[in-house]
């Protein structure tokens, strides 16, 4: 082959061999060796079967070609591995090699990289089946939309930013009366009225087309039919945004709620039928029962008086409990905003129930360690109730033993007007009864008790659990329990608030302070204290009780102390060099017994989750919160009881 024809097969990657009519090779380009099979390099006089197996067999065909009856063969996509990394593709095309006054019958072999070009088909062919499975995909996606929509039985309606209706369901036809011609390009006011009551204005979307509040719920209106009759819906609203034709607008979803605000004025006129009816003799039976106590009566008639009004305040109690889950129901219970005392709300439950618990003679008492703030915004009145709640069935289940309250606070946000925003933890905590496990689900469902042998033995009505439940989540938190047959029960709830910035900045302008309480409560008080002005501040708050404390630096002195002499309660820091207050209560818990020891109370300047509990473990009785306020100091000290041996 002349050189100027074998420089132009080569430019386009095309490289060629010369056979004879025995299949051997004659002459051949200098770049064919690299499309072989991987065997030695060709070789003149070397069978082309050799290096290119895929000739074998073929070869009738060739000599077809040499007699001239058939024009060309072609082999294409043939497959080979140079490498690892790589693949190869040839194509093979053989025709009869004609040379003027030559009497050789040869072949001619062109071999081309045809790689490229079976890359691009496999892409090609393998995008189109991508595209035809996606197109199935989405063919069935939307049959199976259309198909929910069709069979929705709340109405749809799907509008533009600016409110156009674009597409209706159906159920909306239905509800409406309208088809879905007769709205299309209509404003969505025509058939939804009054649409500012609280909803539509949180839908919004950004400039740059994300989606901020993108949804809201259960908005109660009216809508217009086009008989022009008006019928009570609850419609929610979202953002919907798609890149088909970069559609942006709102899908509307409506339900008639008419049978559901029949039953509403039902249910409505009956309880304030109940309200009239039944609270106002009750009343009077309970108010007078109150009179009647305080008259001269026989043993035999206070006992029948008590029982007259212990009965009508159940009775009372258990139609307040219908009362305040119906408003809760139906959304019309309003909490109010005040600032109140937060320990003030707990000691008024308290003080509500002591009786009952001290009939029983159980333990009632208030663990306290929310003093990082004085006051706090939120309903006191339905705190209040929650509280009573839990401690009537503390007490109500727990025959010895105790029930005791407690709080923890943390600090979560501040809002908008800058006021911090706290996650208030309330725990009542009763030696009772327990609960099953699989029985808590049940708890706090109306209407609902652990076992059906509850009401005949306690009563109630399985209200008052489910009312706490809603309570605290409408004052943002939630209620659980957890609890052990036999041992007791501890059950929690939080709410959220806003608290008034009046900190307690030196607990010594606390000024409510009773300065006979030493003469009252007498007690042998050991202060172990690190810092001198914690020292100091503490010494002072005692002294105005009238107490006189001794004093230790650290945990070995603490000790050391008690060696030489008994007390009654020691204040013990929880942070100290040389020995800290856990490792010393650790070590006084073991070389004390329980009858001898004092009462060791927790003082620590910590606001982490868990500290109040890392002290009790550690065998500590009680636990302040740093800066102490004079209250809590107060309550802590009538807790301790002088030992019998002081």
């Amino acid at each position: 082959m002349n050189e100027l024809l074998e420089k132009m097969l080569s430019a386009r990657g095309i490289e060629y061999l010369i056979l004879c009519e025995n299949f051997k090779i004659l002459e051949m380009s200098s770049g064919v060796n690299r499309f072989a099979e991987d065997s030695p390099e060709l070789q003149h006089n070397q069978d082309i079967r050799i290096c290119f197996p895929e000739l074998i067999g073929v070869e009738e065909i060739l000599k077809a070609i040499l007699r001239e009856e058939e024009n060309n063969f072609e082999l294409k996509g043939i497959i080979r591995f140079p490498d690892t990394s790589s693949t190869l593709y040839i194509d093979i095309y053989i025709i009869k090699n004609i040379k003027e006054n030559s009497y050789r019958n040869e072949l001619i072999i062109f071999v081309e990289d045809s790689t490229e070009r079976m890359n691009i088909e496999q892409s090609l062919m393998q995008g189109a089946n991508e595209a035809n499975l996606l197109l199935s995909t989405l063919i069935a996606s939307k049959q199976y939309i259309d198909q929910i929509v069709t069979s929705m039985a709340d109405g749809l309606v799907v509008t533009t930013l600016s409110g156009k209706i674009k597409t209706i369901n159906p159920a909306a036809q239905s509800l409406l009366e309208y088809n879905e011609a007769e709205l299309r390009g209509q404003p969505i006011s025509t058939v939804i009225g009054e649409m500012a009551r609280g909803g539509e204005e949180r839908i919004t979307i950004t400039d740059n087309q994300e989606q901020t509040t993108a949804f809201i719920k259960d908005i109660e209106t009216v809508c217009y039919t086009k008989s022009g009759k008006k019928v009570p819906i609850a419609f929610s609203c979202s953002v919907v945004q798609t890149k088909i034709e970069n559609f942006q607008g709102y899908v509307y979803i409506l339900r008639d709620i008419t049978e559901r605000k029949q039953v509403e004025l039902v249910k409505q006129e009956f309880l304030a039928m109940i309200s009239h009816e039944v609270r106002t003799p009750i009343t009077s039976v309970t108010g007078m029962a109150s009179l009647l106590l305080n008259t001269k009566l026989s043993v035999e008639q206070q006992d029948f008086v008590k029982t007259i009004e212990t009965s009508g305040n159940a009775l009372l109690a258990i139609v307040n409990d219908f009362l305040d889950f119906s408003k809760i129901e139906s959304g019309k219970l309003e909490l109010e905003a005040q600032p109140f005392a937060l320990q003030s709300c707990v000691n008024e439950a308290l003080y509500m129930l002591a009786p009952p618990a001290k009939e029983k003679g159980l333990k009632l008492s208030f663990i306290d360690t929310s003093e990082i703030f004085s006051l706090i915004i939120a309903d006191i009145t339905r705190l209040r109730q929650i509280l009573i709640n839990l401690l009537s069935n503390a007490i109500k289940f727990t025959e010895t033993g105790s029930v005791e309250v407690s709080t923890i606070a943390r600090e979560i946000d501040k809002n908008p007007e800058g006021k911090k925003s706290y996650e208030i933890q309330f725990a009542v905590k009763d030696t009772g009864i327990g609960i099953p496990r699989d029985r808590i689900e049940r708890l706090f469902k109306a209407f609902s008790q652990v076992n059906s042998s509850m009401t005949r033995e306690y009563g109630g009505t399985g209200l008052g659990l489910a009312i706490c439940k809603k309570l605290s989540e409408l004052m943002g938190g939630r209620i659980w329990v957890e609890s052990e047959p036999g041992v007791g029960s501890t059950f929690y709830f939080t709410i959220t608030a806003p608290v008034v910035e009046e900190r307690v900045e030196n607990v010594c302008k606390d000024v409510a302070i009773n300065t006979y309480i030493a003469e009252e409560h007498p007690l042998k008080i050991l202060l172990v204290e690190d810092n001198i002005l914690n020292q100091k501040i503490v010494q002072h708050l005692l002294q105005r009780m009238g107490y006189e404390a001794d004093l230790a630096n650290n945990g070995l002195e603490a000790i050391l102390a008690l060696r030489r002499q008994s007390y009654n309660v020691i204040l013990m820091d929880v942070h100290m060099p040389e020995m800290d207050g856990l490792t010393a209560t650790q070590r006084i818990c073991k070389e004390w017994t329980p009858e001898l020891r004092p009462r060791i109370v927790a003082m620590t300047a910590s606001g982490m989750w868990g500290e109040r509990e890392r002290c009790l473990a550690s065998g500590m009785n009680d636990y302040l919160c740093k800066p102490i306020g004079i209250q809590q100091l107060m309550q802590v000290l009538q807790r301790c009881q002088p030992m019998t041996n002081y």
